[in-house]
């Protein structure tokens, strides 16, 4: 056989054709139906079968949780035959994205990739060459999700006046609205989800709740969610927080579910009522005694017999409880806890006037738990005054004023729970048996029931009660009732938050008439009714409630 001028001898996994000799071979291939060789006379073809192919990548997109940060692996690019090298060439002009020779995509050292959808276009290559261009998707983040919010203003405000913050889950939002709520345009909300009272708002607001629909949305999705602005009047009040003991509140998840809460401190729910965390307690069977004060070790009784006394940081659950007697006037009990020993009627009585208990625990269950009191108090003198405290647990009542006339009852910053917890009794939680009791305060006051049997706070035979800035749930047959057998009396009830979504009868003014909320009054009129709201609904109780 001739070779034409040009022609190479094949080398192993190769084939070179050159020259002018091959224009009859390309003839040939094609007379016989074989598919020619194409190109010019100078044109190689070539394979490499035996040494190797470039990279076909395989991956396609990967997900990403929002806010990654500066060089967070995101994934690996998969690819096929080995790829020594990888580049991103298209559609990260801004170098949020990093891919590196071992296939590992990451975010960037100096730039992360805020929520969005990002469209990738990748290479990866070895010694044969570069793979076709693969487009790979990477999503980073996720739609927000707003949650249900509470604020509380104080009316009225200024144009501009902060509101609140709006938060979301999932994806970081871009952009907020308020789409339902806001009808009168008092309220504005920025892309940071700060809303702001408007120069509407300004002159417009008043004392009510304001239930707005706001809206957050980033670029892969929007979601709504329900803010409840609870705007009040009155300026700032003095609602105990600040000398408030230190320690843990009894109940600090108590507004969880509901729509509103109050704009102040709750007394049990935004801090601690009862002793101070971390006090020394003095126990009642060995310590020294302070003077006018005696002990019975075998009966378990402590009685104060001299006036002005203090007792202060005793511990009365000692051995199961300890009863209190007090016959002295002007005695105060501080920072100090009470159990109820077995057999026990009351575990504090009084027939002293002018009784202070402060920062004190009365419970009215013995040392393993189990109910013996019948009353927690039994006053049998004039005024007292109880302040951070926590009453609780007992068979009947938990405070009943005997005898005395003419005196005030002051309750204030404490949190009262669970009596009538005995079978077939019908417990209260404050008892007025005497007639002419001159006034009684309660304020930041929080009273729960759940389960026994309870007619809730009975203020008769008063002369003038305040009720005020006062937290309510649970069962109960009636709240707060006012019966004088026909004499005159003025109530002031303000600022109260109620869940009475199990109470027969929300207030009733005359205890034989079974007024249920809403109903028109039967009684004499409750002169100062305002600023009253429904837990359950986060709206003002109506001012007809008040006569």
């Amino acid at each position: 056989m001739r070779f034409g001028v040009g022609v190479r001898f094949p080398v192993p996994g190769m084939i070179s054709l050159v020259g002018k000799a091959f224009s009859r071979s390309r003839v040939k291939a094609a007379s016989s139906g074989t598919t020619p060789l194409s190109g010019k006379a100078t044109a190689r073809w070539s394979w490499r079968s035996g040494l190797g192919s470039v990279p076909v990548i395989t991956s396609t997109s990967f997900t990403l949780g929002t806010n990654p940060g500066f060089d967070a692996l995101i994934g690996h690019v998969d690819a096929t035959n080995n790829p020594t090298s990888y580049a991103i060439t298209a559609g990260n002009p801004s170098g949020f994205f990093a891919l590196y020779p071992s296939g590992n995509m990451r975010t960037g050292l100096s730039a992360a990739p805020p929520d969005n959808i990002y469209n990738l276009t990748v290479t990866a290559s070895n010694s044969f060459g570069t793979s076709p261009p693969k487009a790979i998707t990477v999503t980073v983040g996720a739609a927000p999700v707003v949650g249900n919010s509470t604020f509380n203003l104080s009316i009225p405000a200024a144009a501009g006046t902060a509101v609140g913050t709006m938060s979301a889950s999932g994806g970081t939002p871009t952009s907020w609205a308020i789409t339902a709520g806001n009808s009168s345009g008092y309220f504005a909300i920025d892309n940071s989800g700060l809303i702001t009272v408007t120069s509407a708002g300004a002159s417009g607001l008043t004392a009510q709740t304001y239930n707005l629909t706001v809206r957050a949305t980033n670029a892969l999705g929007s979601n709504t969610g329900t803010v409840s602005v609870v705007a009040t009047t009155g300026g700032s009040v003095d609602d105990g927080f600040a000398n408030a003991p230190t320690g843990s509140a009894q109940y600090p998840s108590f507004f969880g579910g509901y729509p509103a809460r109050p704009p102040w401190h709750v007394a049990g729910v935004d801090y601690r009522v009862g002793p101070n965390t971390g006090t020394v307690f003095k126990n009642p069977r060995t310590a020294a005694l302070p003077s006018g004060v005696t002990r019975d070790v075998a009966g378990q009784q402590f009685n104060v017999t001299a006036n002005d006394v203090t007792l202060d940081a005793w511990d009365f659950t000692e051995g199961g409880g300890w009863r209190l007697a007090v016959t002295g006037s002007n005695c105060t009990v501080t920072n100090s806890k009470f159990k109820a020993r077995a057999g026990t009627y009351d575990v504090i009585s009084c027939s002293g006037t002018n009784l202070v208990l402060r920062y004190c625990d009365v419970d009215g269950r013995d040392g393993s738990n189990a109910l013996q009191a019948e009353v927690l108090l039994q006053m049998f003198a004039n005024n007292f005054t109880i302040e951070y405290s926590y009453f609780h647990h007992v068979n009947s009542d938990i405070i009943q004023q005997s005898n005395g006339n003419l005196g005030d009852i002051t309750i204030r910053w404490s949190l009262f729970e669970q009596s009538g917890q005995a079978p077939g009794t019908h417990g209260d939680f404050l008892q007025i048996y005497n007639p002419d009791m001159r006034n009684v305060v309660l304020q930041f006051v929080t009273s729960i029931q759940v389960g026994g049997s309870t007619q809730g706070w009975i203020l008769d035979n008063i002369q003038t009660a305040d009720v005020g800035y006062c937290i309510v749930k649970g069962s109960c047959s009636n709240w707060y009732s006012w019966y004088n057998q026909g004499r005159p009396y003025s109530v002031s009830f303000h600022h109260n938050w109620s869940d009475y979504s199990d109470t027969a009868s929300f207030i009733d003014f005359n205890s034989t008439s079974g007024l249920v909320y809403g109903a028109a009054p039967t009684g004499p009129p409750i002169v100062d009714w305002h600023d009253n709201y429904n837990l359950d609904t986060g709206q003002l109780m109506p001012a007809n409630m008040g006569g």
